[in-house]
């Protein structure tokens, strides 16, 4: 795939605001902020969740903080539900997530996936809200009813995935304080990878890049504090 070397991946982000955090407010910071190069450091952003780190393996390992429990609501708590077949962290179904939540296949159909395959409730006994969370991911990806305001179906976990993977990060999710050159460049290749053509590129890096190569949903399982844990796997070639 040809690269445009001319398009930085980081230029088609929204701007920022130039002051720090309120909690930080100081007219030395503020200047500071102004007139820094664009791509100097910044503070890890607040939308990240707590205990995350880039580094995979080891060297995740040896920084990662301890997060803070709390006691989960037993209407939404993982351990006290059971997930529906096709979620369930087992290669049901087949869908890249860098692509629309369209193009999934569900291996037990011998046929393509229509709306009313989706309908069904994503966990028994049916609950209001699912929290998930992936190794590679600094965000959390909440999920409500949208389909039909009771309780969260199928296709609102496919479609939400997907749509929230689809955004494009902000400057300060490629320049802060946790990543380093190294990493960036590691974003900067899933982002070539993941682009066709130009209008791909001009939208810039998104969230599903932070996954790189292990972009394939794999399903979910009970995680954490009441939570769901997000698998993905390299796709095969």
């Amino acid at each position: 795939m040809p690269y445009d070397y001319a398009r930085s991946p980081i230029q088609t982000f929204p701007s920022t605001s130039s002051h720090t955090p309120a909690s930080a407010i100081s007219t030395t910071r503020s200047l500071s902020a102004t007139y820094a190069p664009p791509d100097w450091p910044g503070e890890r952003p607040r939308s990240w969740r707590r205990g995350f780190k880039f580094k995979s393996g080891i060297s995740s390992l040896l920084f990662r903080s301890k997060s803070v429990s709390r006691q989960p609501d037993a209407s939404t708590d993982s351990a006290r539900l059971n997930l529906a077949s096709v979620l369930r962290h087992d290669k049901s179904v087949i869908l890249d997530l860098r692509r629309s939540q369209h193009l999934l296949i569900i291996r037990a159909l011998d046929r393509p996936v229509v709306a009313n395959d989706l309908m069904q409730p994503s966990t028994n006994p049916p609950t209001l809200f699912m929290r998930l969370y992936h190794s590679r991911l600094p965000w959390y990806i909440d999920i409500m009813p949208l389909t039909n305001g009771s309780y969260v179906t199928l296709e609102d976990v496919f479609v939400t995935i997907c749509q929230f993977l689809a955004g494009s990060i902000r400057r300060e999710d490629y320049y802060n304080d946790e990543l380093d050159a190294q990493d960036r460049e590691e974003l900067k290749r899933a982002w070539e990878s993941r682009c066709n053509n130009r209008k791909e590129r001009m939208e810039g890096v998104k969230r599903v890049d932070f996954l790189q190569e292990k972009c394939m949903f794999q399903g979910l399982s009970r995680g954490k504090n009441g939570m769901w844990q997000l698998h993905t796997g390299k796709a095969q070639s």
